[in-house]
């Protein structure tokens, strides 16, 4: 595989800073950063088929840019790609789920493993 061009740009999220890192031209990653850690919102591989390691890639883009990286309003049914990559060492906190307008804590330990 070829290595990732990148673009970054920041915008207004409510009250908040967010930036946009653009990777190939299709993979988004939008969150927040605060000094050299990353609050990782959104995560979209665009175009790119899925389960096929393109959002694997883009966290490897990230994760040397942050001394920490925590993911919050996860989708319930990404949780298994986020903890696969906690495990990994790409991010270190999984804090929220979001199920519609409500969010939800991930507890320390799930079934699925340590989340924490």
């Amino acid at each position: 595989m070829y290595p990732m061009k990148a673009d970054e740009y920041e915008f207004l999220y409510g009250n908040r800073l967010a930036t946009v890192f653009r990777l190939n031209g299709s993979i988004k990653i939008i969150g927040f950063i605060n000094g050299n850690t990353f609050e990782l919102r959104v995560m979209t591989i665009g175009n790119y088929p899925r389960r096929k390691g393109w959002g694997k890639r883009a966290l490897q883009f990230l994760r040397p840019k942050f001394r920490k990286i925590s993911v919050t309003e996860i989708c319930e049914e990404a949780l298994p790609f986020w903890l696969k990559m906690k495990e990994c060492g790409l991010v270190d906190n999984l804090w929220t789920i979001k199920d519609g307008r409500t969010l939800y804590l991930i507890k320390r330990t799930t079934k699925l493993g340590r989340a924490g």
